[in-house]
């Protein structure tokens, strides 16, 4: 079973309301991130992936992708669950934001007290990387970029479109099908969310050799962590959306995880015990 099929399973189970009686009230999918808020006023976010959408030149056919925008809201959330598994990446954005949303009430169910959670702390210091240990970053993600340059550690870029990194960072570049390769070499991974939209979390999650520290962190990693930690992940760092209407309007407008951050939520992580 999948990391994300897994997911779903426990979501149903730890739900402290069935799934059928929660829906969706409002739904965005922004140029940066969809977001999606729930009946139960919690809500979600997760990675939109334009760049990986071949039909977006073309209104005719990206309309099949999605037959029923505009008429999302009131869906029960066990139907968009499903979403989070299709091939479609606009829907698997929706979908995996709504795993998201679902999970902030599971962890208000809990109270907290069955993960390790830890707020407003990067997921990048709770690896308590070494000096000089090398680190994979899956996914071209700047600010890391910068700081591991800054640090002087030794590091890997396994990323899908080479054309996101400035010419100075080239000589860190691996592709994906180094990837087995640099993760060997490794003693830290850090992945982005955009592997659990596009599907390839899977695949690195088996790359992952016993003792390499590994976290996934942005908002898409905001899910209960169960599944992941079964499979290696060490560190799911991502957010709490504390103001569901200013992330539905700032997602509209064009916003990204800097304003999510800034303006509707907390950064919260969760630990392998």
């Amino acid at each position: 079973m999948s990391v994300i099929g897994e997911t779903i399973d426990i979501i149903i189970e730890k739900s402290p309301t069935p799934l059928e009686e929660i829906w969706i009230d409002d739904l965005v999918i922004g140029i940066f991130f969809t977001g999606v808020k729930l009946s139960t006023g919690h809500a979600g976010c997760a990675f939109t992936p334009i760049g990986e959408i071949p039909e977006a030149v073309c209104c005719p056919t990206t309309a099949a992708r999605m037959p029923q925008a505009g008429e999302l809201e009131g869906t029960p959330i066990s139907e968009i669950i499903k979403y989070s598994l299709d091939p479609n990446v606009v829907k698997s954005a929706i979908g995996i934001a709504t795993l998201n949303a679902i999970s902030q009430l599971i962890l208000e169910s809990t109270n907290g007290t069955e993960y390790q959670m830890i707020r407003d702390r990067d997921g990048f210091n709770l690896l308590n990387i070494e000096l000089h240990e090398t680190v994979s970053l899956i996914g071209a993600f700047g600010p890391y970029i910068r700081r591991l340059k800054t640090m002087g550690n030794p590091f890997f870029i396994i990323e899908k479109n080479p054309q996101t990194l400035r010419l100075d960072e080239m000589k860190y570049f691996k592709p994906e099908s180094e990837m087995r390769d640099a993760l060997e070499k490794s003693g830290v991974a850090i992945l982005t969310g955009t592997s659990i939209v596009n599907h390839t979390i899977d695949q690195i999650l088996s790359l992952l050799r016993n003792g390499i520290r590994t976290a996934i962190i942005g908002p898409t990693a905001s899910m209960i962590p169960d599944a992941f930690f079964k499979r290696g992940v060490h560190v799911m760092a991502g957010i709490e959306i504390q103001k569901p209407d200013t992330m539905i309007k700032i997602l509209k407008q064009g916003g990204s995880g800097y304003h999510l951050m800034k303006e509707c939520g907390e950064k919260i992580a969760f630990t392998k015990r």
